[in-house]
């Protein structure tokens, strides 16, 4: 059906190209508006986590429902660091000052800004100011900072006014003196009550002078000390020194936004939930403010700004993953493009694949678009996987295009017209249709195995790879037809196929496969046994190094991380339990007692490994730096935490609840404790993870407890999407597994079939484990690639190998044969596809450069399988297609007239059929000439064949074998010589059976195989039973004359015998003799006695186990005289295949009788059926062997009927 659509479609070239081209423009604008910016015209890639977690958690509604509450954990961390290591000064802090506002007002989204400028004291005169606020003239709190700012500010406007005052001093002096005169008619006690009255509020209190705003005292009256800008700088470094030394281990500083040795300050940005930090608008800013700083700060020399957070890394990833793909993906296709020419060498041909590659991923990224689709760093790979499907099926159908022009050419002949396109087309698709849609298909099904991922990325990641997969199945089978009506592409010639350096190649592995066959197997075995003891080692983790290390995120990482603590951050959160309500007092909140407290104490304790506490130290890879807890503020606050009360507690959080740390949500239903730390990857977070399920519960039993936050959740999700991804892979293989066995019709041939994926799939994964490189996000897709290409190259090669075996009829030949034609193929792309791949080294970021790596070298791995282990299975084993059981047209009635297949369903005759060969015939084609030695026997599937003999040049037909006929069967068993010659009477289709097809089916259908030999089993005894009635028959029968002749002939049996029968029967085993005699009816007769108990019908078998039997001719039955002469003796171990002449009937040619006392083991036909049906191998090996004997007995017959 595929077939005859598509080669009416191809019929229509043109319309096929204008259809392409409207509907590509149409996606390319789809693509255009939904997947790049509109302003910059980059790629617009999400490089948050939110595509990596699973959406109906819990996990992320309390992600979102703790954002909501606490606002954004996106924090960005900018570090003023002084290269020369000294305690952070005065103009340190005024550049962070500076910093801080003009961030605060140009960076959008902020919500909060923190330094060290803002943290509150607790106690003295200037509690709830900061720490660099001191009493000032007045009574009045001031920053240093900004009394040093006034200060200066002043003392400038003083100098630059004072030549003007000079000159207008007299004037001044009369304004005085009028002022003077006009203030003296109050009294000094009326002015200060007007002043009391002006700080009054509107109740009638007192505001508290320290609370008087700063802008009010920055006076330039006041700040008229006569000292120059170097005694005020001196004198203002003095107390910012004395402050900065005495926040030295401040609890509420140190680690968050300033280091222990005093030398960094920090800045924390916070954002407002929905804002985005990660935009390149926001970073842009950022960069510009911090650069600007960097450059013009009066400090510049000894100042170093580094920022840090995860909206700076998403933000880069993305930019680097964008840069990637506008720089890697057009120079792959590049290379693609030099090795498709070196391949071909022909630029035309090199336009085709381009096209269909370029158009599947133009319609790809057209559909993403125009359903609101996105990508992410996932769904990124989607490009690389259809550049890898695209490429290797379009390659395939261009080899297998050249090969069927130079077959037709071939068979032209001389005067007949040239071949045409059409015709060409006609004959490529019609070979490659059906393989490559298969192939498609098993690819699809085993990407659409991940849209069962929770996780939305990997969803994504199915869903887009077969999109991008049908796309290019279809352009294959139609936009390639149709280019190549008007791109002419070299033809090659059996001389190009056979000759230069490929061919040597190729020469060099046909040569050790057929040598070496089934060592390679065994190679491939260990080298897969091996790859799986490095799966042992095998790790998950999605390491937070992404960037190179000398990158400048990374050395500001590094630095931030060194000096203060770690950005990843965890969050915490504790909720009372349901049942935790005070009757006496509805007030009372759990979160906000004493005994919350003393146990956040312990957790923190423990988590800082105080008093002897390992397990966090135990955590490869992790360093906790701290934790924003309620516990460090009471106890600075309060001077230590001994005998804390709940009411104490309480007032604490109402203190803090406007003008401090925010510890409870608004609600006052969410304790949050925050802990800082670095982490090498996702596993020491997830250990983290695991250890605080187990322990927060024994110290805080009386709330409940959970966790979130984006490190952590991506993290999980990370690992989630690496595990889901094996998954995922094992899930696909299960599946393919599934389309293969149904493809070769056996599960066997099923896992043969897949074996050469699986190992590939173990030679990644087991390289991973060896290299100790642990399971990323990006690496963990590399298995689907090299399954959809493994699958891809299993299927061509084998629906090659089977158009040659029926030819050849014979599968070393076939394998051997096919290998060359396929494998040119399969080495094009796979040099392509690896070459363009390895250019991923270039990326900055190094999961992007072991992608390129791993998946370079797994097709390299995957090539190395197909074109070794692949034809060597096939070798030993033999494939039969669903497309070849498919096209047989066989059914019951058809098969009733074939000996061979009797009691054999249509399904196991149309098997049995794929395993062996059919050939066409002409009308007087000659089959096989007397004489020749047979090594394969014949059943007649349609039309008819004569068997005759030729002497002198004189012809005499014996017989005229009608469909269903089996012939040449000692040939198959005995390599014996053609004792006539057969050609077809009429166009005739005969079913080939030899050794070769034999054997994989006694393996792969023992069932069928047993049926097949009890068969030819039954057809042989009729044929004895013919031949030695014939010769009882003769009219010239003289017993003196025979006796005679068969002294001559003493030693006939030992030199016809192939088997020996005691032989024969020691090597099924003991097991097997209980199993087989299980279904036989056993006699005892004696010595003389003849045996009449037995009355043989057609398909019954005599087995003589001991003793000694004779079967005796009857010369004459009218008067009961027995020939002491002629007879059949039989002994020890034996078959006894002339008891069917022994009727028991009075016209009985024979009778047989005891000469010993004997054992007897006889077999009905309905008894051996059921032997076949119910121990299917050790049926079929004893049918095997009951045909060798047979053959033995009708051989010894023929002998003896020529000699007399």
């Amino acid at each position: 059906m595929f077939v005859r659509i598509f080669t009416t479609v191809n019929q229509f070239p043109k319309t096929i190209l204008l259809v392409v081209l409207a509907l590509s423009a149409f996606f390319f604008v789809q693509a255009k508006d939904g997947l790049f910016d509109p302003q910059t015209g980059r790629l617009l890639i999400n490089s948050t986590i939110e595509p990596f977690i699973e959406r109906d958690s819990g996990a992320y509604q309390q992600f979102l429902d703790a954002r909501e509450a606490f606002g954004s954990e996106e924090v960005v961390v900018i570090a003023l660091h002084n290269k020369e290591r000294k305690p952070v000064g005065l103009e340190f802090l005024l550049t962070l000052a500076h910093l801080k506002s003009e961030i605060e007002t140009t960076v959008p989204g902020i919500s909060k800004a923190l330094s060290m400028l803002d943290i509150p004291q607790a106690s003295g005169v200037c509690t709830g100011k900061s720490y660099f606020h001191q009493m000032g003239i007045g009574s009045v709190c001031v920053s240093v900072l900004d009394k040093y700012e006034n200060d200066i500010a002043c003392l400038s406007s003083s100098s630059s006014e004072k030549s003007s005052q000079l000159e207008t001093e007299e004037g001044l002096e009369e304004s005085l003196e009028e002022g003077l005169d006009e203030s003296l008619e109050g009294t000094p006690e009326e002015s200060l009550e007007e002043n009391l009255e002006e700080s009054t509020d509107d109740s009638g209190g007192v505001q508290p002078v320290t609370e008087t705003t700063e802008e009010s005292i920055l006076d330039c009256s006041l700040a008229k000390s006569g000292k120059s800008m170097e005694e005020l700088r001196d004198e203002s470094e003095v107390e910012v020194n004395k402050i900065v030394s005495s926040l030295k281990n401040h609890p509420l500083f140190e680690g968050d936004v300033l280091s222990k040795d005093l030398s960094t300050a920090a800045m924390i940005l916070s954002f407002n939930p929905g804002s985005k930090p990660e935009s390149d608008k926001t970073q842009t800013i950022l960069k510009e403010l911090l650069a600007k700083y960097q450059k013009d700060s009066e400090i510049a020399e000894n100042l170093r700004i580094a920022y840090a957070g995860q909206p700076r890394q998403i933000n880069k990833a993305g930019e680097m993953i964008g840069q990637d793909m506008e720089n890697i993906f057009p120079l792959s296709l590049v290379l693609i493009v030099v090795v498709l020419f070196l391949s071909f060498r022909s630029l035309q041909t090199v336009i085709v694949p381009l096209a269909v590659v370029l158009c599947g991923t133009l319609w790809t990224a057209g559909i993403i678009g125009l359903i609101g689709g996105e990508l992410n760093l996932v769904t990124m790979v989607c490009a690389p996987i259809i550049l890898c499907v695209g490429s290797a099926y379009v390659i395939k159908f261009l080899n297998q295009y050249q090969t069927e022009s130079m077959k037709i050419r071939e068979a032209k002949i001389p005067g007949e017209p040239k071949t045409t396109i059409p015709e060409v087309i006609f004959a490529t698709l019609t070979s490659v249709t059906v393989p490559v849609t298969v192939t498609a298909i098993t690819t699809v099904v085993g990407f659409l195995a991940l849209v069962v991922s929770p996780i939305p990325a990997v969803q994504q990641l199915g869903f887009y790879s077969s999109i991008g997969i049908v796309s290019i199945n279809l352009f294959t089978l139609t936009l390639a037809p149709a280019l190549l009506h008007y791109i002419h592409i070299p033809e090659i010639v059996p001389t190009e196929m056979y000759s230069g350096l490929l061919n040597r190649f190729f020469q060099v592995i046909v040569e050790w496969l057929r040598l070496h066959s089934k060592r390679l197997i065994w190679i491939w075995l260990i080298i897969a046994a091996f790859a799986a003891l490095g799966m042992l080692g095998l790790s998950i983790n999605s390491s937070t190094k992404t960037f190179p290390d000398d990158s400048q995120i990374v050395k500001d990482l590094h630095l931030i991380e060194d000096e203060l603590a770690g950005t990843d951050a965890l969050r915490l959160l504790f909720k009372a339990e349901p049942d935790s309500e005070n009757q006496e007092d509805p007030s009372y909140n759990p979160l906000k007692t004493a005994k919350t407290i003393f146990g956040l104490r312990d957790l923190q304790d423990w988590l800082f490994q105080v008093n002897g506490a390992t397990e966090i130290g135990n955590i490869e890879g992790l360093r906790i730096d701290k934790i924003h807890s309620p516990v460090d503020v009471l106890d600075h606050y309060r001077r230590g935490l001994e005998k804390l009360s709940d009411k104490e507690v309480v007032q604490f959080y109402e203190r803090t609840s406007t003008n401090g740390p925010k510890f409870l949500s608004d609600s006052e239903e969410v304790l949050q404790v925050t802990v800082r730390m670095r982490s090498s990857g996702s596993t020491s977070f997830l250990a983290l993870r695991d250890l605080l399920i187990q322990k927060v519960p024994e110290l805080l039993p009386h709330l409940q407890f959970s966790y979130t936050g984006g490190g952590v959740l991506s993290s999980e999700s990370a690992n989630n999407i690496a595990q889901g991804q094996i998954n995922s892979v094992i899930l696909a293989l299960a599946i393919v597994f599934a389309m293969l066995s149904i493809l070769f019709l056996s599960w066997k041939m099923g896992v043969i079939a897949l074996f050469p994926n699986v190992i590939t799939i173990l030679i990644f994964f087991g390289s991973l484990g060896w290299l100790d490189i642990p399971i990323g996000v990006t690496i963990s897709v590399i298995a689907a690639i090299a399954l959809g290409i493994g699958v891809d190259d299993t299927i061509h090669f084998l629906s090659h190998y089977n158009d040659n075996a029926n030819k050849l009829r014979n599968k070393r030949k076939a394998s051997l044969k096919t290998l060359p034609v396929v494998g040119r193929a399969m080495l094009f792309s796979t040099m392509a596809l690896s070459a363009g791949f390895i250019l991923f080294v270039q990326s900055e970021m190094e999961s992007v450069v072991l992608f390129g790596t791993f998946t370079a070298f797994t097709l390299l791995a995957c090539l190395a399988t197909d074109m070794t282990f692949l034809p060597s299975v096939v070798m030993e084993t033999g494939l039969i297609t669903v497309w070849d059981y498919v096209g047989l047209k066989f059914d019951e009635k058809f098969i009733e007239g074939i000996d061979l297949f009797q009691n054999m369903t249509v399904r196991e005759a149309k098997i049995a059929s794929l395993m062996a060969y059919t050939v066409d015939m002409e009308p007087r084609a000659l089959l096989f000439s007397q004489g020749d030695i047979g090594d394969e026997m014949y059943v007649v599937l349609d039309g008819s064949i004569s068997i005759f003999l030729e002497k002198d040049g004189k012809r005499t037909d014996l017989v005229r074998l009608e469909k269903g006929h089996t012939f040449g069967e000692m040939g198959l068993f005995r390599k014996a010589e053609r004792s006539a010659s057969a050609e077809a009477v009429e166009k005739t289709r005969l079913l080939v059976v030899n050794r070769d097809c034999l054997e994989p089916l006694k393996k792969r259908n023992p069932i069928i195989a047993a049926k097949l030999f009890l068969n030819l089993a039954n057809r042989l005894q009729s044929s004895l039973k013919e031949t030695d009635e014939r010769m009882l028959a003769q009219k010239d029968f003289d017993l003196t004359t025979l006796e005679a002749k068969l002294n001559e002939n003493v030693d006939l049996e030992q030199k016809e015998m192939s088997v020996e029968p005691a032989e024969f029967w020691k090597n099924l085993g003991n097991k097997s003799h209980k199993k087989i005699i299980s279904f036989s009816d056993s006699y005892s007769v004696l010595n003389g006695k003849e045996i009449t108990k037995i009355k043989p019908k057609k398909g019954d078998y005599l087995f003589i186990t001991s003793g000694e039997v004779r079967i005796e001719s009857i010369a004459s039955a009218k008067r009961k005289t027995f020939s002491v002469g002629y007879c059949w003796t039989r002994k020890d171990f034996d078959l006894i295949g002339e008891i069917s002449l022994c009727n028991g009937k009075s016209r009985s040619a024979a009778k047989a009788v005891a000469r010993k006392d004997s054992n007897l083991m006889h077999f009905t036909g309905a008894s051996l059926l059921s032997l076949a049906l119910q121990e299917p191998p050790i049926a079929a090996q004893f049918f095997e062997g009951l045909v060798c004997l047979l053959s033995d007995q009708l051989a010894i017959a023929d002998k003896r009927l020529q000699d007399h």
